[in-house]
Order: structure tokens, then C-alpha cells, then sequence
């Protein structure tokens, strides 16, 4: 359905990234001013390890079992409707392409929108959303994402 969207006006919007599914859509014009879009000024941050749920770790095992096709979990997995729909919301990894279901690691890439859709009146470079499955995928080389993370008001700055 985005996918044959040609005008989109986002503008005022207080909009920060746009999301992921922004360049597989075929807009011939994109209002988007007067928004509070992230600067391209990325900040080093400090990586601190995190644990998956149960349900990610057994979502992620899953979804590395129905690749398999001689998997006992691919033949079963028919008979478990509730967990088929579950993995329904899986996004791929822009890093690895597998699949996940939670988006822990929020992360942006910033983009040409002239270039992407070829248009003159598209405003310089944005921030888009993108979805990485671990920090190991953040860390991979070759590749322009920024993690995001919130921003932490110190006791000092409260005073000031």
C-alpha cells in the first residue's frame, strides 16, 4: 500500500526519524519542514551489554530452525498457530538479515532523500530509522548507522 503513495506532508509534526520503510516508497513529493529531525552530529557512547528476553531467544531459535529444512521444528511449526502469527512481526536485522522481534537497539542512518527519489524540491539529508538485531551488528564495519539513545539530563545541567 505505501508502496504506491506519490505525495506524503509530515510537516510541523515534531517528526525525529522517519521511518524504515521510507526508501521502498515511490514519492514524487515529500513535505517534511518544520520538523525536529536528529542532526547528523553522532556522539560516542558507551556499549553496554544487554540480555535478551526469553521470547527473543526463542523466537531468534526458532526462526534459525525454519531455515533449516530438515528442522523437527519446521514440520511441527503448522501446529502452533499462536506463535506462527507471534513471528509474523519479526523485522530483518539491515546488518545480518536475520530475523528479530524486539528492537532493542534503535539506530539511525542518514540519507540523501534527493538522491533516493530523484527529486529536486526533497530536502537534503535525513535521519531514517533502521533496525539492527544485537550491538555485534552495530559494531560490524561497512556501514553508516548511529545508535540512538535517550538523552540524560544530569542533577548539574537540572540546576542551570
Amino acid at each position: 500500500m505505501l508502496n504506491r503513495l506519490k505525495l506524503l506532508d509530515v510537516s510541523a509534526n515534531r517528526l525525529r526519524i522517519f521511518p524504515s520503510k521510507l526508501e521502498s516508497m515511490s514519492l514524487k513529493v515529500l513535505h517534511c519542514e518544520q520538523n525536529l529531525f536528529l542532526p547528523a552530529k553522532p556522539v560516542c557512547s558507551v556499549h553496554v551489554p544487554e540480555v535478551l528476553s526469553l521470547r527473543e531467544t526463542a523466537a531468534r531459535y526458532i526462526f534459525k530452525q525454519l531455515a533449516d529444512r530438515w528442522s523437527c521444528v519446521r514440520q511441527q511449526i503448522d501446529n502452533y498457530p499462536k506463535i506462527k502469527q507471534q513471528l509474523k512481526e519479526a523485522e530483518p536485522c539491515a546488518v545480518c538479515g536475520r530475523l528479530f522481534l524486539t528492537t532493542w537497539l534503535e539506530c539511525v542512518k542518514f540519507v540523501d532523500l534527493k538522491k533516493i527519489f530523484g527529486l529536486s524540491n526533497m530536502p537534503g539529508v535525513a535521519p531514517v530509522k533502521v533496525l539492527l538485531c544485537s550491538y555485534q551488528c552495530l559494531e560490524t564495519p561497512g556501514h553508516n548507522f548511529f545508535g540512538l539513545t535517550a538523552a540524560v539530563v544530569l542533577p548539574t545541567e537540572l540546576a542551570a
